[in-house]
């Protein structure tokens, strides 16, 4: 499956990797600065993914080894799920956030590197909208109040 987009969406999902595997410790505002601007992007990226439909169910039996991150004091911050209803706010991490990105976007990597390109993009797609898409908000709004606030 080629396209502009997807082959957009896969740059940065190969930047994004590649930095949180080279750069285990976030503690200056140069590598804050720069994990806003990538996750940023991963994002916008995504929302211009194609919905693709796969032939037969299908479960990731992808298996990689999970970096650790380090974010010093920053790690946890409030949040609120759903900014639709009146809930108490909860403990988000930055660290989790981080990683469980880094999980889901490096599934799909891998899956299109392997030349199974459809089942990445399903990866990516889906996971913008049941699980890395909300720790990609919850990490930007993060990052925003260390760089900003």
């Amino acid at each position: 499956m080629q396209s502009q987009e997807v082959e957009a969406f896969r740059v940065v999902a190969t930047v994004y990797c590649d930095f949180i595997d080279s750069c285990r410790i976030f503690e200056n505002e140069e590598s804050f600065r720069k994990l806003l601007r990538i996750i940023s992007q991963l994002y916008t990226n995504a929302l211009d993914l194609p919905e693709v439909e796969l032939e037969e169910e299908y479960l990731t039996d992808v298996d990689f080894p999970l970096p650790e991150v380090d974010v010093k004091h920053h790690n946890v911050y409030t949040e609120i799920f759903d900014p639709y209803h009146d809930e108490t706010p909860v403990n988000g991490c930055l660290d989790d956030d981080i990683i469980d990105i880094y999980s889901d976007i490096k599934k799909g990597h891998i899956l299109y590197e392997q030349g199974q390109d459809v089942k990445a993009v399903w990866e990516w797609r889906f996971g913008l909208e049941v699980h890395w898409g909300e720790h990609a908000t919850s990490a930007i709004r993060a990052l925003h109040s260390i760089k900003f606030l």
